[in-house]
């Protein structure tokens, strides 16, 4: 055995120390080129002895660099016995500025890359011997003072006179912005200094949040384009189009495997970013509400259009906004204003939002319903809509006109005594005027009896048909008598008239309250109970509400007219109101007093 002396400690500190260097310099890193264009993306090219799990920390190159993607492999070689195995890793940057720019050590188990320099010049993506860029992107903005809220047209368009593989534009994302992308992309051909490109434009519509500066970041495109180093079939006499220049497919819907059949490289190229100074609103606005818009049209539908109503028939007036510049749901719910002698039930608002070639439009609807409770003349006021015009820059106003509505008393249902006695076939007693209208001096005078025998005597059928007319006159008042003593007399039915399938419009009924209708749910429940008291139909919902005798039923009734002319949040629920009405009371009090309409809010 032998023994480490005192004179050894040297060399066993120097034998450590070439160790230390020889598993130091085991990680290496390159890359594949020291100098490149902006727009074209370079291979960190990393490796290690033996087979290391893992990968390096690419933290570092986030302030200079995108990381596109990182490979990892291992090769194992066996030569005279020797076992050799490494592990590399394909680091694929794209530089985010030109320069002279530093790739930092990267750390791997406690290892680290040495320290690379990389050129970045501001060139075309290839070698071109005109010197314009065969890919670029250009933006564009309408204006870049806007309002808060208003609309900011936002173009972007891609240049690019070279085929692309994989091709993927970014969208803008800004801050403290809603962005909204308008249609589909359009494609054409443009030849600028000297060269044919295709364009793709694409446009979005940004609607600033808040005030101050915005800045709208530069759009990215990342894609593959094909390697004019280590493509096999490239000509380099026929320059960097080749006979390949694709003016025949899509640039975003080519396959991804074309790549496959030729050598390409990974490219990534970015816009300009655009700065906006976004302006505040306006403090001379005479509305709570801030609306800035290009254009705005307000229209108005009433139903019925013309001519007197009656007390109890709703009259509606349909309101409809629209608006270049802004969504459907900037435009404002137009609250109708309270009206003497009316009880008004304004409808859900609805909104939506439409692609125009320079923009979009905003368009909002409603429908208010107007219900007279008393006769009269009354005037609907008008409705006014403040607006901010931004291509005038100054307020504007929208007005309908006021509409004046005469009211006229409902009339009054009262079945007489000639429609029963119609209704029941029965003619009246002799002495009546005859129904053609003859006058008594026109009807045929009786034949007197010549024996003297002082009876009126009548040739022809008459003595028969009033003995007939006699007998049903007596059978009438029998019947009269009859069910005068069991308590009421019922009214006849007339035979001719086609009685409505309550079944049916129960079935309706039903399917609405399971639907979530609340319109509809209200609509076929007066169906119903029209076709169920076909004799005596309700007058209204009220009257209705006043024939059933199940508390939960008018409880059930009252929350849902508070539910349609309040409009709560949330979605309405016809479930408690199906159960609570499962069916109709066969009778109810006949003469019950009618209550009026209901205040709108209890």
């Amino acid at each position: 055995m032998r023994v480490v002396t005192r004179e050894s400690y040297p060399w066993l500190l120097l034998l450590l120390c070439l160790v230390a260097m020889e598993a130091r310099a085991a990680l290496t890193a390159r890359l594949d080129s020291d100098r490149i264009a902006e727009g074209e993306t370079v291979q960190l090219l990393i490796e290690t002895a033996g087979q290391v799990s893992g990968s390096p920390d690419t933290q570092p190159l986030e302030q200079d660099f995108d990381l596109l993607g990182i490979n990892s492999g291992t090769r194992v070689n066996i030569a005279n016995g020797q076992i050799d195995s490494r592990t590399t890793w394909t680091l694929t940057l794209s530089p985010k500025r030109d320069g002279r720019l530093s790739i930092p050590p990267l750390e791997l188990a406690g290892e680290y890359t040495p320290e690379l320099t990389l050129e970045v010049t501001k060139a075309s993506v290839v070698d071109s011997s005109d010197g314009v860029n065969p890919i670029f992107i250009e933006t564009e903005v309408d204006r870049t003072t806007p309002y808060v809220q208003s609309m900011v047209r936002y173009t972007v368009r891609l240049f690019h006179a070279l085929r692309l593989y994989e091709g993927k534009l970014s969208d803008p994302q800004p801050e403290n912005a809603l962005v909204r992308r308008l249609g589909e992309d359009r494609e054409s051909f443009l030849v600028r200094g000297g060269r044919r490109y295709r364009v793709v434009e694409r446009q979005y519509a940004i609607f600033p949040q808040a005030s101050g500066e915005l800045v709208l970041p530069g759009p990215v495109l990342d894609a593959r384009i094909a390697d004019q180093r280590k493509s096999s079939r490239t000509n380099p006499s026929k320059g960097i189009f080749g006979s390949d220049f694709p003016f025949d497919d899509s640039f975003f819907n080519r396959s991804p495997f074309r790549d496959r059949l030729n050598a390409t490289r990974p490219v990534r190229v970015r816009g300009e970013a655009q700065s906006l100074d976004v302006l505040p609103r306006p403090e001379q606005l005479d509305s709570p509400y801030w609306l800035p818009a290009q254009g705005l049209e307000m229209t108005e539908d009433w139903q019925p259009e013309h001519g007197p109503i009656q007390v109890g028939t709703p009259v509606t007036r349909a309101l409809t906004i629209s608006a270049q510049g802004v969504t459907g749901q900037q435009l404002p719910d137009l609250e109708p204003a309270p009206v003497d002698g009316f009880k008004i039930y304004p409808d859900r608002s609805r909104a939506e939002t439409r692609d125009l070639e320079q923009g979009v439009e905003g368009v909002k609807s409603r429908s208010i319903a107007f219900v007279p409770t008393r006769p009269g003349s009354f005037t609907l006021p008008p409705v006014r809509l403040h607006w901010w015009d931004t291509r005038n820059d100054r307020q504007q106003l929208a007005e309908l006109p006021a509409r004046t509505i005469e009211v006229v008393p409902a009339p009054r249902k009262e079945a007489g005594s000639e429609q029963r006695i119609a209704a029941a076939g029965v003619v009246e007693p002799t002495g009546a005027q005859p129904a053609g209208g003859q006058s008594p001096a026109e009807v045929p005078s009786p034949k007197i009896d010549p024996a003297g025998s002082g009876f009126a005597a009548v040739s022809g059928p008459w003595p028969w048909i009033s003995a007939l007319f006699a007998l049903l006159w007596l059978a009438t008042l029998a019947l009269w008598w009859r069910q005068g003593n069991a308590g009421s007399v019922p009214e006849p039915k007339a035979a001719h008239i086609n009685r409505p399938d309550a079944r049916a419009a129960q079935r309706r009924f039903q399917s609405a309250c399971r639907s979530g209708d609340p319109g509809q749910a209200r609509r076929t429940l007066l169906e119903w109970a029209r076709a169920h008291w076909f004799e005596d139909p309700p007058g209204g919902f009220d009257d209705l509400t006043a024939r059933l005798d199940d508390p939960r039923a008018r409880d059930a009734l009252q929350e849902l007219d508070r539910w349609l002319y309040r409009k709560p949040v949330g979605d309405w629920d016809g479930g408690s109101l199906l159960k609570a009405i499962p069916n109709l009371p066969e009778r109810h009090i006949r003469g019950a007093v009618r209550q009026p309409l209901p205040d709108l809010y209890r």
